[in-house]
């Protein structure tokens, strides 16, 4: 980090002046409140995502249930008048119910107070802690997906997990979008991943599902979030929080399609220390096959492009995963958490290529032949520090983090002339290109959050960033005549991007009656500098950002509730795919240019919701209208030679509307799970490149996740998803359809689980799309032949809680 940045982005930090505001007057609208908070007995510590019931006295039913957050605190909001019994659970802990309150009118905001919970160590045949909690779970910011121990993703991955959750998709690419938008942030426990397209997608790829305890989507995140992606948020949370005690797993599974799986995690947590470690080992054998046909309409006579490819990828991954948390006294926390993961890919591929007459007889064959070993190593560590002041919900928290990357290797290339077939192939091309890309961030940020009075709260916050990326290309190609390795200077690069982002925020919300709202707004200093120098190119391009956010929701009843929100977002061009200019090949046809003049594309967003939750079905409706200028879209052209080149460019705008609903049936029953589906349509307007840029879409998609509690010891689940034709920029994306189904079987008290997965049993992991332009027309088939059985075998050991059986097991002891 070059010295002047460095003392510019911790300096900023320690300039950085809190708003410790007082306390202001009393709002005299009766609140309707339950709250309290719930601790340790032992230690005085807090207790996060412990269970808290509400039982109305009069009725036995049930009038809520809710999770205590990382502070313990739990808020039952909008409570009808009456007399109600508290009940509070927590995994390790005997349960406790307090005396039953009343609500009056004289009283409507009652404080129960601290409720201390004795750590128990469960004795299986004859006691057990039950812990419920919803596979969905619904707040106003957000939707949670509580993914931990579905059996469909059972020894796969995270983007296994990510294919469960509804308006998220996952190509074949491993490309995430949320909403048809790939201009998602992907979070990992609240923090952003440096990542961007090639390289998320194979990180996560790598990551254990058995690693992740819930999945949040935050489509219109506020200012206190930071501003990155104009499709919202996805964050990924990972298993931190042990169980009382010491305790622990292993896992060990494998498939047919030469799947082997094995992992251990352990946990330890001794009055005010708590630590969590995990490890995991996945190899694979991954084959592809590549289709394309492609016509040439600028050529006379017309000719004809047939290729086919196959690639085999085999790749073995190292993931580690560890957090300790270390609470001296109940008012401070201190913690660090880390991730490394390793992983090799060895790959081959070859492509055969005809060139065919109108009569579709061959004029030309040859074929491509590549082989290469991938190394790919990320790593990421954060120390936190959190002070909970006296004042209830009044906090100080901060973070220091550090996140490396690599990725790379060489790979070797040999093209062929295979026309006339009589003839003996000739070698046209001999070939070695190797490509490192190394990135690193480093950041700091402080939260402050307090209120104000019973009715508003204060959060600001500043962050520094501070991200570096370096990619380089060599190839060489072999010269027959001085029989040597020459440097082919048209394809070798060596790119260099920083980016130093500082921004600070105010978020107010509160709460009157039954109206919630929030006012946010957070400002942004950005410089970036990108140096191409093998061209001895600069290009820099600082600018300055207001984003703002707001949310205003409605408890119409007890159970049912409307939203609007609105936010402002930013898509920056800092992945070195979207800026070097210099050709990377796919193959000998199919190439691949940055854009280095790429502008930062802006997104205004608009959301309206609607949301029932009753005892067991919720309902979420979500209509939305997005307007993003400057947006960054793929363009492909071809040369009279035949080859096709991508590239991006900013269009003038794109406007988008549509709507998510999911139903979800909530735990207690046989049966649970939810049913999702989002339809959408995209106008974008390409006039300041090619009026035939411009293009309308519409898309939609459905997905259902069942869970059916078989008996006492066995559990079923089923995933299915479709998604329509969608019209794109340029052609059209063809319907894919995606199926798994899964069985748990729980044995010895619940200690060995034996999971069975049935992975795309009818063979559609397909994708077909065409690219529609006057100069030519190309057909586009991609198959990845995953039909598997995969089976695994988990050992809990220690002090471990038994789960209710009445019900599938998606529950996780939170974070």
């Amino acid at each position: 980090m070059p010295r002047s940045k460095s003392h510019y982005l911790y300096g900023s930090v320690v300039l950085l002046v809190l708003p410790f505001a007082g306390v202001g007057a009393q709002s005299s609208s009766p609140l309707r409140h339950i709250h309290g908070r719930v601790v340790h007995a032992a230690t005085g510590t807090a207790i996060g995502s412990a269970t808290v019931d509400l039982t109305n006295v009069a009725t036995g039913a049930s009038a809520g249930h809710v999770a205590s957050g990382s502070d313990g605190t739990f808020t039952f909001s909008r409570v009808s008048l009456g007399q109600y019994r508290v009940k509070v659970r927590a995994l390790g802990f005997a349960s406790k119910t307090l005396p039953a309150v009343t609500l009056s009118a004289g009283h409507p905001d009652l404080d129960v107070g601290a409720v201390a919970l004795t750590a128990v160590a469960v004795a299986l045949q004859a006691q057990s802690v039950t812990a419920q909690r919803d596979e969905v779970q619904l707040q106003p910011d957000r939707t949670t997906y509580v993914v931990r121990d579905m059996p469909t993703t059972k020894g796969g991955t995270a983007l296994d997990v990510l294919r469960n959750v509804p308006s998220v998709d996952v190509d074949i690419d491993n490309n995430v979008s949320l909403r048809g938008n790939s201009g998602v942030v992907v979070q990992i426990n609240g923090r952003p991943s440096a990542l961007k397209g090639s390289q998320l997608g194979n990180f996560l790829e790598q990551l254990p599902a058995d690693a992740i305890d819930h999945v949040e989507i935050i489509p219109n995140p506020s200012a206190r979030e930071d501003a990155d992606g104009v499709a919202g948020i996805i964050n990924i949370v990972l298993r931190q929080t042990p169980d009382a005690g010491t305790n622990g797993g292993v896992t060990v599974g494998g498939g047919t399609t030469g799947h082997v799986d094995a992992g251990a995690n352990g946990g330890l947590q001794r009055g005010p220390l708590s630590a969590y470690g995990s490890y995991s080992l996945v190899r694979d054998s991954r084959p592809r096959y590549d289709d394309i046909f492609r016509q040439n309409l600028f050529a006379r006579p017309l000719s004809y492009l047939q290729e086919n490819g196959t690639r085999t990828q085999i790749p073995l991954v190292h993931t580690v995963t560890g957090n300790a948390t270390y609470a001296p006294t109940a008012h401070d926390e201190l913690s660090i958490d880390g991730l490394y993961s390793q992983r090799r890919e060895w790959e081959t591929q070859s492509i055969a290529y005809q060139t065919l007459d109108t009569t579709f007889a061959v004029t030309n064959l040859t074929d491509r032949h590549s082989r290469d070993v991938n190394h790919e190593g990320s790593a990421d560590a954060a120390l936190n520090y959190k002070h909970r002041f006296a004042a209830k919900g009044h906090t100080l928290t901060s973070e220091l983090r550090f996140e490396e990357h690599f990725e790379g290797g060489p790979t070797d290339i040999l093209d062929q002339g295979l026309w006339p077939v009589s003839a003996p192939a000739r070698t046209t091309l001999q070939q070695t290109r190797t490509v490192w890309t190394h990135s690193s961030t480093t950041s700091f940020k402080a939260d402050y959050v307090r209120p104000l009075n019973d009715v508003l709260r204060l959060e600001t916050g500043y962050k520094g960033d501070l991200e570096r990326i370096r990619t380089t290309q060599a190839v060489q190609n072999y010269d027959a005549g001085l029989s040597a390795m020459l440097t082919d200077t048209t394809q070798t690069s060596d790119f260099a991007y920083d980016e130093l982002v500082q921004d600070a925020y105010g978020v107010l919300d509160g709460h009157i009656g039954r109206i919630q709202f929030q006012a946010g707004v957070r400002a942004e200093h950005a410089g970036t500098t990108f140096d191409l120098r093998t061209r001895d190119q600069r290009f820099r391009n600082p600018y300055n950002s207001l984003f703002p956010s707001g949310l205003v929701s409605f408890a119409i009843d007890d159970a049912d509730q409307l939203k609007v929100s609105y936010s402002t977002r930013i898509r920056r061009p800092d992945d070195p795919d979207l800026l070097d200019p210099t050709p990377h090949a796919l193959d000998a046809l199919n190439i691949s240019v940055g854009n280095p003049h790429l502008r930062p594309e802006y997104i205004r967003a608009f959301e309206l919701g609607y949301q029932r939750i009753s005892d067991r079905v919720t309902v979420q409706v979500t209509p939305f209208y997005r307007h993003s200028f400057d947006a960054v879209t793929d363009i492909r052209t071809v040369d009279t030679t035949g080859v096709t080149t991508q590239t991006r460019a900013n269009i003038g705008t794109t406007d988008s509307y549509g709507t998510d609903a999911t139903v979800a049936l909530g735990s207690g029953g046989r049966l649970s799970g939810f049913v999702g589906g989002s339809a959408y349509h995209q106008k974008s307007n390409a006039g300041n490149l090619d009026p035939l840029l411009s293009a309308s879409t519409f898309g939609w998609s459905v997905r259902t996740n069942a869970a059916l509690h078989v008996s006492r010891a066995i559990d079923a689940q089923a995933l299915v998803t479709y998604a329509g034709r969608r019209t794109v920029v340029q052609g059209w994306n063809a319907a894919r359809m995606r199926a798994s189904f899964g069985f748990r079987d729980k044995l010895i008290a619940d200690r060995l689980s034996i999971t069975t997965r049935i992975i795309d049993p009818f063979s559609t992991t397909r994708e077909r799309s065409a690219t529609l332009d006057p100069a030519f027309t190309q057909i586009n088939k991609r198959l990845r032949p995953s039909r598997a059985l995969q089976v695994s075998a988990t050992w809990m050991f220690g002090r471990q809680n038994r789960r209710d059986d009445s019900q599938i097991d998606l529950s996780a002891s939170g974070t």
